[in-house]
């Protein structure tokens, strides 16, 4: 008697082949959908020369199971593959793909195959009577999707929400009284009330904004506020440099570590704000309940950078049918991260890849229909086929640690004593008053005190418009960090622009030095406040010395980047050696011909 089964079935969904992939490849969603188990995973291991995650669980709640899973294979809106190979319970092995092909513009052939093996007679009729009509449920939970496309929320996922409408809606009241647009209130009610579980517990701002035409800095205003009202939690997500996968995670700056391990990349890396720490935000458990349960973590959903991942048998030679993509991307060997550029060329008709123990053969591989991928090492190698930019949706902490509004209303919200963490380009802006000491002396120290405070609150009125933060005064100074050089610089110039309607309300006219500088910081815990230092720091402070009043001074490189409209602008160019720098610097002076105009 045979103890092998074969499944093949294949179904005309009539969706955008676009959609039934974002349904299929969410194996997280799909396995619960179809009612599969909860399901343990262990951090990835090297065995038997393959990279393998130790996985258990109990099938239909009583039946104790162990299986070994291989890293997916997949190439995107084309298909998947997973390979388990069990070593408790009635099954064996199981192979399962899931294809998808585009038939039309608005239709999709969907088709499912499956390879099982059993020990025993209860693993055929667990197979026969349960796994294999789970998995073919498959097509029902795409077209249960189908009836509800515009959110992509099947009738059963519906029916499983659980929300708390009065304490919704007493958070929803809470956030119209802040003055947030009511369209942004609704829209983020709506999401909790009626979008999956996933899409409630590790949300994106930035995509949030995008899936629902606002802007980010609309989502990112709502989303700090309803963190603080409590209508949402977040936390600090430790992302994986190679695989881009959170690794991490913590409720707290405070809790970030300097390194973190990659159980798949073999890797300890070390974290920066600029990519490796991303804030991410989940409904409030008291709004509504969902479930934590993992059902799968290993689906191409969880590396949505990677357009084409293979295993690659030892010394073997494998095949591939590859779609050319317009697109810089690179090839990755998993864990052992070997990488060379992918490189798009049209009318190539095939290419090789050769992969021996200390690396790629090849410099660069080029794109092509037919690519052999040639393992020369006794072990199984993992290419992942990858796009290189990072994830635009990530709001990463470089972006929201340099938000006024995170600062006042995350203030606890700093690194633990003693933590340094780069936080990659900044630009630092520094503002300083012209001859403060004879203010003081001209108006006496209480009228000059409240001078200098008005002053503050124009100053942060302005800089918070622009994205920026104040990280800090001194004296009647300010100190500022913005993640946008431009939006640093038009606030500089509204700055200046602003002096004549601020010297109105003040008891005697100031005049404003303004200096900026672009480069790597170093953010750190001071006294309590997140605060960032390094050459970068010094070298703003530097320049705003060099500024007379009235004008904003900057490096000429960075006047350079940014293109400016020279003929709304006067400028100046100077070369001056900077106190405590060991070499000249190029500098530039601005002074606005229009008023308030760039």
């Amino acid at each position: 008697m045979s103890k092998t089964i074969s499944v093949e079935e294949t179904r005309l969904v009539k969706v955008p082949i676009e959609a039934v992939w974002e349904l299929v490849s969410d194996t997280n969603r799909l396995n619960r959908y179809i009612g599969l188990f909860p399901v343990n995973f262990s951090p990835f291991t090297t065995r038997t020369q393959q990279l393998i995650r130790k996985a258990k669980g109990k099938a239909f709640g009583l039946i104790e199971v162990e299986w070994d899973e291989n890293v997916f294979e997949w190439v995107r809106e084309s298909f998947y593959t997973v390979e388990r190979n069990y070593t408790k319970g009635p099954v064996e092995r199981v192979i399962w793909k899931v294809s998808v092909d585009k038939v039309s513009d608005q239709e999709t052939s969907l088709t499912l195959t499956g390879l099982f093996e059993y020990r025993s007679i209860l693993g055929k009729i667990a197979l026969n009577k349960g796994v294999i009509p789970q998995l073919l449920t498959t097509f029902a939970y795409v077209e249960d999707a189908v009836l509800t496309a515009e959110k992509q929320l099947t009738e059963r996922e519906q029916k499983a929400i659980q929300v708390d409408e009065r304490v919704l809606q007493d958070a929803e009241h809470h956030l119209n009284e802040l003055s947030i647009e009511p369209r942004l209130v609704n829209a983020l009610v709506q999401t909790i009330r009626t979008e999956s579980d996933e899409a409630v517990t590790s949300i994106q701002p930035y995509r949030w904004a995008f899936d629902h035409g606002f802007t980010k800095q609309q989502a990112v205003r709502l989303f700090l506020f309803a963190s603080e009202a409590g209508v949402l939690d977040y936390e600090w997500s430790l992302m994986c440099p190679n695989c881009r996968v959170a690794k991490d995670h913590a409720s707290v700056l405070k809790d970030v570590k300097k390194t973190v391990h990659c159980d798949l990349c073999g890797v300890d890396f070390e974290l920066d704000f600029e990519n490796y720490v991303e804030m991410t935000f989940q409904v409030n458990a008291a709004i509504r309940k969902t479930n934590k349960e993992t059902f799968c973590i290993n689906g191409p959903t969880t590396s949505p950078h990677t357009i084409g991942q293979f295993r690659v048998p030892p010394q073997k030679t494998t095949r591939i049918s590859w779609n050319c993509i317009e697109k810089d991307m690179q090839i990755r060997v998993v864990k052992h991260n070997f990488k060379v550029p992918f490189t798009y060329q049209r009318n190539m008709e095939s290419s090789e890849i050769h992969i021996q123990q200390n690396g790629i053969a090849e410099a660069f591989v080029m794109q092509s229909p037919d690519i052999s991928i040639v393992n020369n090492s006794d072990e199984e190698y993992i290419l992942a086929f990858e796009e290189t930019n990072w994830d635009e949706f990530a709001l990463t902490a470089r972006e929201v640690t340099s938000l006024q509004l995170f600062r006042d209303l995350l203030p606890a919200e700093v690194l633990a004593p003693g933590m340094q963490i780069g936080v990659g380009k900044l630009t630092i802006l520094f503002t300083d008053l012209k001859d403060s000491t004879q203010l003081y002396e001209r108006v006496g120290d209480a009228s000059a005190y409240s001078d200098v405070q008005k002053h503050f609150t124009s100053l942060g009125s302005i800089i918070r418009a622009h994205d920026g933060t104040i990280v800090k005064t001194i004296g009647d100074s300010i100190m500022a960090a913005f993640s946008s050089n431009r939006l640093a610089l038009d606030a500089a110039f509204e700055i200046q622009s602003s002096v004549t309607a601020l010297n109105d309300i003040l008891n005697s006219p100031v005049t404003i030095k303004v200096g900026l500088h672009e480069g790597p910081v170093i953010a750190v815990n001071a006294n309590g406040v997140l605060d960032y230092f390094g050459r970068t720091v010094n070298m703003a402070a530097r320049v705003q010395q060099q500024s007379i009043g009235g004008d904003i001074v900057l490096n000429k490189n960075l006047f350079d980047e940014m293109l400016i409209e020279k003929d709304t602008v006067e400028v100046n160019e100077f070369t001056t050696q900077l106190h405590g720098m060991a070499s000249p610097i190029q500098l530039v002076r601005l002074n606005p011909i229009v008023k308030g105009v760039i």
